[in-house]
């Protein structure tokens, strides 16, 4: 009889571990999520310890986005902003903002592991404060497809968003939000954003490329009007505002650069795309 008890204690066990695991399903691509399960020691009433897999927290959108977050960085200046590591018209590139770039011509990009490699600037909006790179392959990223989300209207709204990005001195920060707006061209956003973070791409949770981190808000205080930075209020720049036939025959032509060396750490960039 004490045996019969002890195996119904395990299998209930087990049971309810199973119903607090969030469902595979619930994701459009469920397979590759297998790899990502990690083991859980789990204890039963008589002191066994047996693993159970419990899946990750973070979505399969989030994960992918993880992998494919770089850092960009200035050969010339101090300062970095942030990247997304794609693929795109069968070659490899970087998406980040126009005012991340400035006016250069190529940018250092930084995978993991100490790894660098030159990216060249090939497409740059910057009204829309887009900017495209051709790179090499990167050994400790992976890259994720580039699928643009082409609808600039009202049924944005609510949307779930989510990022990854380098904020201030902080390393691989994911961030999650949802649309607030759509004003002036841009997507408002209610998500942290700070100084680093600008370029982030900026993902839907069927992992379409909504665009990229570009500012934070700047409220105003008292009757001086003096400016606070609102940094949970986030100015997303939509990729649906450039035009793609050009960005297509940019980087089908755009030259890849060499690899470099590693690059010493920058500081966090004094400008972070900040708009009234």
């Amino acid at each position: 009889m004490h045996r019969w008890i002890k195996n119904f204690i395990i299998i209930t066990s087990l049971l309810l571990v199973s119903c607090t695991t969030p469902p595979l399903l619930s994701f459009p691509d469920s397979a590759p999520l297998l790899k990502a399960v990690h083991p859980v020691e789990v204890e039963s009433a008589f002191g066994e310890v047996f693993h159970v897999f419990d899946a990750s927290n973070l979505s399969l959108s989030e994960q992918r986005a993880r992998q494919a977050a770089v850092k960009v960085r200035s050969l010339l200046q101090d300062g970095h902003g942030s990247g997304t590591y794609m693929i795109a018209y069968g070659r490899r590139i970087v998406v980040t903002a126009a005012h991340v770039v400035r006016s250069e011509s190529v940018m250092a990009i930084d995978g993991r592991d100490g790894e660098s490699v030159v990216g060249n600037v090939v497409f740059t909006d910057k009204d829309a404060d887009l900017a495209f790179l051709v790179v090499p392959e990167l050994s400790t990223r992976t890259a994720i497809r580039y699928r643009p989300q082409r609808h600039y209207d009202e049924r944005l709204v609510g949307t779930k968003l989510t990022y990854t990005g380098f904020p201030s001195h902080h390393d691989l920060l994911t961030i999650r939000g949802y649309v607030s707006s759509l004003e002036h061209e841009m997507v408002v956003t209610n998500m942290f954003g700070w100084f680093g973070s600008s370029g982030s791409g900026v993902l839907d949770p069927h992992g379409r490329f909504m665009g990229i981190v570009s500012g934070i808000d700047v409220g105003r205080l008292g009757m001086f009007g003096m400016r606070i930075p609102l940094e949970s209020i986030v100015w997303v720049a939509p990729v649906s505002m450039i035009d793609h036939e050009v960005l297509k025959t940019r980087i089908l032509t755009g030259v890849i650069p060499g690899l470099i060396n590693a690059f010493p750490g920058a500081q966090a960039p004094r400008r972070g795309g900040v708009k009234d």
